[in-house]
């Protein structure tokens, strides 16, 4: 008797448990058929899709000023479009006019998506935080949420009305609940908003992860994954059907905000230099394990130093390899060019200050298109090819002085570890550059100075940091060469420029389109991976973050 009874609890149990299932079951079931036909964004099998049809976003990354007009909080474009010592518009319509001409031209190029940063505004001696208008207005991210909203809210119905999905860039919220409040607010406001692609919580944490006084954060792994998970938790909570990003820059990342572990939606990716842009695409399209798209990439063009042809043609490439390696979005930096700066940020648009274009509702802009433009509906029809990686990868900007050699171990299973990042710095930490481990964990660490700090970590694996003064032998005895007196130690990669790897340095100027016999990463391989002498660190061992082992 008594085991008839224990039998029926359990079979009851189970029923209950099983009706549960069902329910879970049915409850995911119809969210994945709302999402599928909402006309919002999301992510299937590595790629993106709106209702149920693929969907890759062409971005371009536009810049926008803020503007108290009428006592309103306004988003204007940036001054320096179009006539760049004037706001051309001084009315709340006329500025919405404006947004709109910029946005219908952005989408007759062939851009569906908009990366707009949303996160240009600072704290005062208090820590309150205000955005700062062009007049010397200051609207509080507390007092005055609503009528920053409202004015966020325009940008969006703009883009809306123009066929146009967005990227909105967050400030950070870390242990700050001011931010927190601020972003929660953001994302109550648009998580009715399917035109609203993502949210991009943080740029570039490489470079942007800092204490208050700029100083540099050191970030544990677990740290950088806690935070994350809690901007996982709003979004979960605030806008579910909207996707959640973080612009990583360089595969330097994996040393503290390990895009890999981090609990996001979508990998999005901040690659320029043509030294270094096929083999960040290469590792993060090996070895992240996420959907990823390009955020951010150009070559700035002056038509002089570097010619509009070849700013086409690394847009031609750079998208082409994007393909080839998995990713799923191409971002541009940016709409037009930004003058009295530095090179790249000044020539980097798509968009010239002389001449006049006009758009498809014949709104006529002040500034001239590039001819990379006329590239980019026939990039659409690209499909995938099988990568080859670039013969600098394991030496992107052919240092040849010195070579640390040294193999990465899993300590626990004892197999190479592929894709580990190798950081080294010299002595007072102003030369520093890195390589990737290969199929076999083995590492060649090209420098023109010596190292002896160093960083090294793996997706998802532990990461070292030590200290550690190298022997070095000649390679070559047959050449006489002296320690002390290597050239150009001092040389840093900003100061490396790519034209003098080429093959052909001198035919970057012949191309006339994107046919010609022509390759912009077309280098001589002669000119890496060599060098005077060598150095042995031997067996370097990680091991898997527990925390992950843990939840898988």
């Amino acid at each position: 008797m008594f085991q008839k009874v224990i039998m029926a609890i359990i079979g009851r149990i189970f029923i209950i448990l099983m009706c549960v299932l069902c329910m879970v079951s049915c409850n995911r079931h119809e969210n994945n058929l709302d999402i599928e036909n909402s006309g919002y964004v999301y992510v299937e099998d590595g790629h993106f899709k709106v209702k149920k049809a693929d969907f890759f976003p062409v971005m371009l990354n536009y810049v926008v000023n803020y503007r108290c007009i009428d006592g309103k909080f306004v988003v204007s474009p940036a001054k320096y479009y179009e006539k760049p010592d004037v706001y051309e518009t001084n009315t709340i319509e006329a500025v919405r006019d404006q947004l709109s001409s910029h946005f219908r031209l952005i989408r007759d190029m062939g851009f569906n998506t908009l990366r707009v940063c949303l996160d240009r505004f600072y704290p005062d001696e208090d820590g309150n935080y205000y955005y700062n208008t062009s007049d010397g207005k200051k609207f509080s991210i507390a007092d005055d949420c609503n009528v920053i909203l409202d004015g966020f809210e325009t940008l969006v119905s703009v883009a809306e009305e123009n066929d146009l999905h967005l990227m909105l860039l967050l400030k950070p919220n870390i242990d700050n609940e001011k931010l927190e409040r601020f972003n929660v607010n953001i994302l109550s406001r648009f998580s009715d908003k399917p035109t609203v692609f993502a949210y991009d919580f943080m740029n570039e944490p490489l470079y942007f992860d800092r204490n208050a006084d700029g100083s540099e954060h050191p970030r544990a792994k677990d740290d950088a994954y806690r935070i994350v998970s809690s901007w996982k938790e709003m979004m979960g909570k605030y806008a579910p059907k909207q996707l959640m990003t973080i612009g990583f820059a360089v595969p330097l990342e994996v040393l503290e905000w390990d895009p890999a572990m981090l609990p996001v939606d979508f990998v999005q990716v901040h690659s320029y230099h043509p030294l270094y842009f096929q083999n960040e695409i290469w590792w993060y399209g090996h070895y992240v394990g996420k959907t990823w798209m390009i955020g951010e990439t150009a070559l700035p063009a002056d038509n002089d130093s570097i010619s509009y042809e070849e700013q086409r043609q690394f847009m031609v490439e750079s998208y082409k390899y994007t393909i080839d390696c998995g990713g799923s979005g191409y971002g541009w930096w940016e709409f037009q060019e930004m003058p009295n700066n530095h090179f790249e940020a000044q020539y980097s648009g798509l968009m010239t200050h002389d001449g006049y274009t006009v758009n498809s509702k014949g709104d006529t802009i002040v500034g001239t298109l590039k001819p990379a433009v006329s590239e980019i509906k026939q990039l659409l029809k690209y499909e995938k090819q099988e990568p080859k990686r670039a013969v600098n990868y394991y030496n992107m900007i052919g240092y040849n002085n010195l070579v640390i050699r040294g193999r990465i171990v899993d300590e626990d299973t004892k197999q190479p570890v592929e894709g580990a990042i190798i950081r080294g710095w010299n002595k007072w930490w102003s030369i520093g550059t890195n390589t990737y481990s290969d199929e076999n964990g083995n590492f060649t660490l090209y420098t023109n100075d010596f190292f002896v700090h160093f960083e090294i970590s793996a997706p998802c694996m532990t990461k070292l940091k030590f200290d550690k003064e190298m022997k070095y032998f000649p390679l070559d005895t047959t050449q006489v060469w002296n320690l002390d007196s290597l050239p150009m130690r001092e040389l840093e990669y900003h100061k490396v420029a790519y034209h003098v790897f080429l093959k052909n340095p001198e035919g970057r100027k012949l191309p006339h389109n994107a046919d010609d016999n022509f390759s912009v990463f077309d280098f001589d391989a002669s000119k890496f991976n060599k060098a005077k002498f060598y150095a042995e660190m031997g067996d370097v061992y990680l091991k898997k973050l527990d925390f992950i082992k843990e939840e898988r």
